[in-house]
């Protein structure tokens, strides 16, 4: 019983909520153009009047935000090695 008391200690636990880092759009491209030196590179309509975009650096710096109706902008991810592709390919199969 003990073991199983201190195993259950161990294992990971899912955060209760997770919170987007959001603020007003010029500080979130503060970051992301001028700290990590990106551009824009696409864009997209979401749902409820909320719009996304890429940005990469030419050293492979990648970020995904979402832009709010209400002037926010969350940074969804980022990362790095990010490769443009010549054209859009499916998603399917291997995904180098």
């Amino acid at each position: 019983m003990r073991l199983l008391l201190l195993l259950s200690f161990l294992l990971p636990v899912p955060a209760l909520a997770q919170v987007l880092p959001c603020a007003p759009r010029e500080r979130v491209l503060e970051f992301v153009m001028d700290q990590r030196g990106e551009r824009r590179l696409a864009t997209g309509d979401a749902r409820g009047n909320a719009t996304i975009e890429l940005f990469a650096s030419d050293d492979g710096g990648w970020s995904l935000l979402l832009n709010l109706p209400d002037g926010r902008s969350c940074l969804l991810a980022n990362g790095g090695n990010f490769r443009a592709l010549p054209e859009l390919q499916p998603a399917r199969g291997n995904p180098t």
